[in-house]
C-alpha cells in the first residue's frame, strides 16, 4: 500500500468522487457536475481542479491555478510573524572621528532608539591606535546615550573592537541602574 503525504487539498486526477459541486474561475456556482465534466471545464480554461470542500457531500472543487493557490495560503499563513523582530541598527565608530560626524551618528542612533529599534555602538580600532584612545572616545560617545538603557552591563571588548547594545525602553540588566529605577517604584 503506497501512503501519500497529506500535501493539502486534492487536484485535477487525485480526485476520487464521481460527482463534484463546481465552481468556475470567476466564482459562480456551476453546481453538481460529473467529474470528467469538471475536469474538461478546467482544461479548458487551462487552470486546475481543486477540491476546496473535501468534508461535503458531494466536494466542493474549484477552477482555479494551483500555484497561485499554494502561494496565498502559504503568504497567510505567514502573515501572523511579519514585524515581530525589531531590527538592530549598528553604528561604526573610530578613535579619530570627527566631532561632526559623531553628532550625526548618535542622532541618528537615537532616533532609531525612539522609534524601538535596539542600537549597537561600535567602537573599530585599526593598525597601531591606541586601545586606550578607542576606550576613551568610546566612553565620551557613551555620555549621549545615558537617557537609554544598555542590554549588557559594560562593554564588551573583543579583539580590536568595542561593543554595547543599547534598547529603548526603561529596564535594563545593569544592577545599577535597576536599583536606581526600584527606587522611583
Amino acid at each position: 500500500m503506497d501512503f501519500k503525504k497529506n500535501k493539502g487539498p486534492r487536484v485535477n486526477r487525485e480526485i476520487r468522487e464521481r460527482e463534484v459541486q463546481l465552481i468556475d474561475e470567476k466564482g459562480n456556482n456551476i453546481g453538481v457536475t460529473d467529474i470528467e465534466e469538471a475536469l474538461l471545464l478546467a482544461n479548458k480554461a487551462e487552470l486546475d481542479l481543486v477540491e476546496v470542500g473535501a468534508n461535503i457531500e458531494p466536494p466542493v472543487c474549484k477552477i482555479m491555478d494551483f500555484g497561485k493557490y499554494l502561494y496565498a495560503q502559504n503568504k497567510k499563513n505567514r502573515g501572523g510573524k511579519k514585524g515581530t523582530t525589531k531590527d538592530q541598527k549598528i553604528f561604526r565608530f573610530s578613535p579619530v572621528i570627527e566631532k561632526a560626524d559623531v553628532e550625526h551618528r548618535t542622532k541618528r542612533a537615537k532616533e532609531y532608539l525612539d522609534k524601538g529599534h535596539p542600537v549597537k555602538l561600535i567602537m573599530q580600532k585599526k593598525g597601531r591606535q591606541s586601545i586606550d584612545q578607542a576606550k576613551e572616545v568610546f566612553f565620551e560617545i557613551l555620555t549621549n546615550f545615558s537617557d537609554y538603557s544598555s542590554i549588557e552591563t559594560e562593554p564588551k571588548q573583543e579583539g580590536n573592537r568595542i561593543s554595547i547594545t543599547f534598547k529603548s525602553d526603561g529596564k535594563t540588566k545593569n544592577k545599577q541602574n535597576s536599583k536606581e529605577e526600584n527606587k522611583g517604584v
